[in-house]
């Protein structure tokens, strides 16, 4: 079935593509369908009402049977390339990783002597 749809689905989209390079545009009076003479059947308005309906007949055919195949390759293929990974357990920035070391480094009696106040370290001269 899916094969019959895709080859539905090219000559489909075939056909729409001669239909709309057949229309002509606003304005201009030679399109690929002009006719020879005046004496033809269908005249310009006529034949634009026509090529608009066939073309828009073609769309949603096109649409819909899109739209029906890509439904079918649902259904066809259940599983997804990522049921296989593990979830992310931890963030992925490292702000939550730098409070909880925060935390962990902050006394947390009151009755602890204060530091000593360091010392500065002289540092090394460069000569350029």
């Amino acid at each position: 079935m899916t094969t019959a749809l895709m080859v539905l689905q090219a000559l489909t989209s075939l056909l729409l593509i001669i239909v709309v390079l057949l229309q002509f545009g606003k304005g201009a009076e030679a399109g690929l369908m002009t006719a020879a003479g005046s004496e033809s059947i269908m005249s310009s308005s006529t034949r634009g009402n026509v090529m608009v309906k066939i073309t828009a007949f073609l769309a949603i055919l096109f649409l819909g049977n899109s739209i029906l195949l890509a439904r079918l390759s649902d259904t066809k293929y259940q599983k997804s390339i990522l049921d296989t990974e593990k979830p992310v357990s931890r963030p992925l920035n490292s702000d939550a990783e730098q409070k909880a070391a925060a935390a962990k480094a902050a006394p947390t009696s009151s009755t602890s002597a204060p530091a000593a106040p360091a010392t500065p370290a002289a540092a090394p001269t460069t000569t350029k």
